[in-house]
């Protein structure tokens, strides 16, 4: 009996997504077309990359959030053109800036790898532009530096 009240539930939810247009995640897919950027080498260790790119995002006032996908980290960030504009032109964007940051958030991070990896990230900002989704969003893959 319980099953058939489980499939009477599915029912019905399927019934009401219809009818709000959509369907459940778990009874629908599609396709998806990855177009792959420039990238940077990491310079610093891959938990701390996210924790600078959600520092970022919170700098210019943008959600972000992350999981793992496969070898792979992925950080979305909300605004990626609010990101990068910051990237390309305020003077806030720098080693020493970052640098601090992380210390207030118990992470300690090398100068040096800093200074490299800001001056790539602004160096590739222009180009990362083509990568800002649909609906504004930039997405990062970090693998396993």
């Amino acid at each position: 009996m319980a099953a058939d009240e489980g499939a009477a539930d599915r029912f019905l939810i399927t019934q009401t997504q219809e009818k709000e247009g959509g369907q459940a995640m778990s009874q629908s897919f599609r396709a998806v077309r990855e177009i792959w950027n420039a990238h940077s080498s990491c310079f610093i260790e891959p938990e701390k990359l996210i924790v600078l790119l959600h520092d970022l995002a919170a700098r210019v006032g943008s959600a972000s959030d992350e999981h793992g996908y496969g070898d792979n980290q992925v950080v979305w960030l909300e605004n990626g053109r609010r990101v990068l504009d910051y990237m390309e032109a305020d003077e806030r964007f720098s080693a020493a800036s970052f640098k601090d940051s992380m210390e207030e958030q118990g992470i300690a991070v090398n100068k040096t790898d800093l200074i490299a990896l800001i001056g790539n990230m602004q160096s590739l900002s222009k180009q990362w532009r083509s990568s800002i989704g649909k609906h504004g969003e930039l997405i990062f893959y970090i693998d396993l530096c």
